[in-house]
């Protein structure tokens, strides 16, 4: 229904916004391991954020502008390749975030992945135009 009233292009800015924010709430939360006393809620209200509003509106988004980029060309083959590098980005995230973790903080790696999210909007930002002369 969110179609009706975005493009695509607006749907993966905000499904990302969204993702970040809920991202960036967990860098303020203080370690467990030092004694610090952290609100359920916080836990809960940023996981929610990013899996239960922005990675599904922000993905179902990309997968379809995805499709209406490559068109009446044999799609498979293109979204096995796609769906290969989201595996790719699941296997070196979380190898990345604990080298990050060990030599820094957890603080450091909510930081990081929230500079990756902001960068990736501010690509689909730019490339705004071509994205949607690209999928007409």
């Amino acid at each position: 229904q969110l179609g009706k009233y975005f493009t695509d292009i607006q749907m993966i800015v905000g499904g990302m916004t969204v993702c970040a924010v809920g991202i960036i709430s967990f860098s303020a939360l203080q370690s467990v391991e030092d004694g610090a006393d952290n609100a359920t809620w916080k836990y809960f209200l940023g996981i929610f954020m990013i899996y239960g509003v922005g990675y599904p509106i922000g993905h179902t988004a990309v997968i379809g502008l995805f499709s209406k980029i490559v068109g009446r060309r044999a799609q498979g083959t293109l979204q096995g390749w796609f769906a290969s590098a989201g595996s790719l980005a699941r296997i070196l995230f979380p190898i990345m975030s604990g080298y990050i973790a060990q030599f820094d903080d957890i603080t450091t790696v909510f930081k990081v992945l929230f500079g990756i999210l902001a960068l990736s909007n501010f690509f689909v930002a730019v490339s705004s135009p071509t994205l949607t002369a690209l999928s007409t």
